[in-house]
């Protein structure tokens, strides 16, 4: 069997739940906001990225840990279904789809990019300070030697110096870090949206759908907060919620403060929902077709109008 390299971020199991069709010949729409286009495609040619869990370690199955992520999505996907059904959101499928939702916030490209970038302006001014003084560096390299490492004596402190300065190099965080990193984490943030209260949310028949994307675990504030403390809001934080739509017709509220329940939602908290969906995709939006409801300058809009509304600019939600 062929080695599988499109390795998918947003499970497809879970994708299906927004899509026309089933299995393998399951459509969603797709709604792309940097290219500011719209189209039908296969389930499983989004939310994904070539040999994103791949291990490139001696005698370990490079799709080790890929398979291992498949078995487990298997399950929430059909956690996903038995929670349609019952509409109760208890027991063990509860426990499946909080370890979900932590996979999704922390495994993803955003989530490695961020990384990436924070060690690549961190290995920077490390580098900073090691060639600030030539005594600094003349120390460190003997450091260096007296702990083994090679040593190339013939570039000078005047030359690292510059090179170091001149920043015409690129820091790469290495795959496997991003993994161990993730693996490390995931039980951190799986207990923080253990520890919440979810309420579960069904869309009555005469609403139109939920939506999802490529990032569908969004975080927002509850309250009013100074300008510029938003991006330090955390899952662990009170007066906050987790908003997750578990399927189309389906959706998640985790919080603090409020109590657990099972509701029907309204029209404008569908919207609401979708609204949030949007703003905390990456790139692209997905969908059982355009027919949704989200909010635009503060008003309800149509999703047959959305790449009208995005190609006009900014707006207010």
């Amino acid at each position: 069997m062929a080695e599988a390299h499109n390795h998918h971020y947003v499970p497809q199991g879970y994708l299906r739940g927004f899509a026309a069709g089933v299995g393998r010949q399951a459509k969603l729409h797709v709604i792309d906001i940097k290219d500011r286009r719209a189209f039908s495609t296969l389930v499983r040619n989004v939310a994904s990225r070539r040999d994103f869990n791949r291990l490139d370690i001696d005698g370990v199955e490079p799709n080790a840990l890929e398979k291992a992520y498949g078995q487990f999505e298997s399950q929430a996907s059909e956690a996903i279904k038995r929670i349609a059904t019952s509409r109760t959101f208890v027991g063990e499928d509860r426990v499946i789809i909080i370890n979900l939702l932590a996979m999704l916030i922390i495994r993803n490209p955003r989530m490695r990019d961020n990384w990436a970038g924070f060690m690549d302006r961190l290995w920077r001014l490390t580098g900073d300070m090691m060639v600030a003084k030539r005594e600094r560096w003349e120390a460190i390299t003997r450091q260096m030697k007296n702990a083994g490492y090679d040593i190339n004596e013939n570039v000078s402190y005047e030359q690292m110096r510059d090179f170091v300065r001149g920043g015409e190099y690129d820091i790469v965080t290495d795959r496997h870090v991003h993994i161990r990193l993730e693996i490390e984490t995931l039980d951190k943030v799986t207990r923080m949206l253990a520890s919440r209260n979810w309420r579960l949310s069904i869309v009555p028949d005469h609403l139109d759908d939920l939506i999802t994307c490529d990032h569908p675990v969004c975080l927002i504030s509850t309250v009013k907060r100074p300008d510029g403390l938003l991006g330090g809001v955390g899952y662990g934080m009170t007066h906050t919620a987790v908003l997750f739509p578990l399927t189309r017709r389906i959706s998640l509220w985790g919080s603090f403060e409020d109590r657990e329940e099972v509701v029907e939602m309204r029209r404008e908290q569908v919207a609401f929902f979708n609204t949030h969906l949007i703003r905390n995709a990456e790139r692209q939006i997905y969908a059982l077709n355009d027919d949704f409801d989200y909010v635009w300058n503060r008003q309800l809009h149509r999703g047959t109008t959305f790449l009208e509304d995005l190609k006009r600019g900014p707006h207010e939600t």
